[in-house]
């Protein structure tokens, strides 16, 4: 199934940025461009990013910034932070703070 073109365009718009952005610029950014539209929404966009294995950097910081504003991930993430988590180095999860 397609992505919807304004998916596609906060994915691409977050892929290609260089900043600190967090997942609340993320969820932001989208009820900009989607009127109605929440973090419930911006939950599936995210998981749907992941499965089609586009947008990598994008899920990655999303799941992150939203793990260590929490201090865990909502239960829609669960999977696809456990497949995140352990690519990474243990370095790469010193630097964002989790162990």
């Amino acid at each position: 199934m397609r992505m919807a073109q304004y998916k596609e365009n906060l994915l691409n718009e977050f892929e290609a940025r260089t900043d600190e952005w967090s997942y609340a610029d993320f969820e932001r950014r989208l009820t900009e461009l989607k009127r109605g539209t929440n973090y419930q929404h911006a939950k599936s966009i995210i998981n749907d990013a992941f499965k089609s294995g586009k947008w990598p950097m994008t899920v990655k910081r999303y799941l992150l910034t939203n793990y260590k504003s929490f201090g865990n991930v909502s239960a829609e993430f669960t999977t696809t932070f456990n497949q995140i988590y352990s690519s990474m180095s243990d370095s790469e999860k010193e630097s964002w703070g989790i162990q």
